[in-house]
């Protein structure tokens, strides 16, 4: 079996190796085609065709040569070692190199991560549980919240309500009491009674109330709570002016308690709003040093004496300068007091006692000269 092959192929679409190989297929076929005679090929030809399509039927078999099956085998397998020779080598499989143990790790990085990302999906939702329940929670303590705030406010207010209406009914009946007190009878007849001790108590406990509450916005004169305190230390000062009295007062541990109250009040109290209460604290502890175990227990107390010059200094009512005045002389005139007489030179300037014996008040000046006399007394019996 013979093929035409036609000799003008396009052989820059092969590669070298492949177009040397056709060259040379070419070149044997050639050479075995030679021994043919051209006149026979046309005289097969001329036979069918007419003499006017000869010059273009050996124009055409100039082109064409005769190609044996056998060598067209040989190329076919020639060209398919030159395309096997020269395809690329195939690559490495990713199952087996380095790039698999990356594939492998970014895999289980995934499962990990797809792992992870599920999980924190739960936590999301259970906190998103308990933040519902949390939110449930908040809204009902608030409302919790407004009720017990509406209750404390009615408490508040009722509360209010019986402190007006004790404050009213205690300085009714202290007053009342205050002016019961003035009679020496029946002072005996209050202290026999079986709740002295308790009246006592309720005495210092209001009056330290009083000061801790109202120390920095104290209250008008007129106000149920100050009628109330003063009624109450007006009635301790009318016990203190009897001699039953006094005595009872300073030998009772609750009356002792009550005059270091009284002390307290002193230091504590503002100045000017409490000129009242100071003074009526003042004369009875002046009431008191007229008794001998209240000289005693009152010159036991530490500061009492830099207390009444402070107090000299810095209170301008009349009243509590007499009244700190006589206690002061009270104090210096006991003999054996002399530790006294020296505290009272030291925490009372000169100057000031100078100008109490030159003030407009005839009480004052007296109380002062008199003050002054005894301390030299005592000055010139100690020398």
């Amino acid at each position: 079996m013979e093929v035409l092959f036609c000799g003008k192929f396009k052989m820059e679409k092969f590669s070298d190796d492949i177009q040397k190989t056709l060259n040379n297929f070419i070149i044997d076929v050639k050479k075995k085609n030679e021994y043919l005679p051209e006149d026979e090929e046309r005289s097969k030809e001329g036979k069918r065709v007419e003499d006017a399509t000869n010059s273009k039927t050996e124009a055409k078999s100039s082109e064409l040569m005769s190609v044996s099956q056998s060598d067209l085998c040989r190329l076919v397998a020639d060209i398919r070692n030159q395309l096997r020779k020269n395809s690329p080598k195939p690559k490495v499989s990713p199952s087996t190199g380095p790039q698999a143990r990356v594939t492998e790790t970014l895999r289980e990085e995934l499962k990990q991560t797809r792992q992870q990302i599920q999980n924190d999906l739960a936590e999301i939702s259970y906190l998103r549980t308990r933040c519902e329940t949390a939110v449930t929670e908040c809204q009902q303590e608030k409302q919790e919240n407004i009720r017990l705030r509406h209750e404390v406010e009615v408490l508040t207010q009722q509360l209010s309500q019986q402190s007006e209406y004790c404050s009213g009914l205690g300085a009714a009946c202290c007053t009342l009491l205050w002016r019961v007190s003035r009679s020496e009878d029946t002072i005996q007849s209050l202290l026999i009674g079986s709740k002295v001790e308790e009246f006592l108590t309720l005495v210092s406990n209001t009056l330290n109330s009083y000061v801790t509450t109202y120390k920095s916005d104290w209250p008008g004169m007129d106000s149920d709570e100050s009628q109330f305190v003063h009624a109450l230390c007006g009635v301790i000062t009318n016990i203190a002016a009897s001699a039953f009295g006094r005595d009872f007062l300073i030998t009772n541990p609750r009356g002792r308690q009550l005059v270091d109250t009284f002390i307290y009040v002193l230091e504590e109290a503002p100045h000017g709003k409490s000129a009242r209460l100071k003074n009526l604290i003042l004369m009875a502890l002046y009431n008191l040093s007229i008794n001998q175990n209240g000289i005693k227990y009152l010159s036991s107390k530490r500061g009492i004496i830099k207390l009444l010059a402070w107090l000299l200094q810095e209170e301008v009512a009349t009243e509590n300068q007499v009244n700190s005045l006589r206690l002061v002389q009270s104090l210096i005139s006991v003999e054996g007091n002399l530790n006294l007489i020296h505290e009272l030179l030291e925490e009372l300037p000169r100057h000031v006692l100078q100008e109490l014996e030159k003030d407009k008040n005839r009480e004052i000046r007296e109380l002062a000269r008199e003050i002054t006399s005894d301390i030299q007394s005592q000055v010139r019996h100690e020398q």
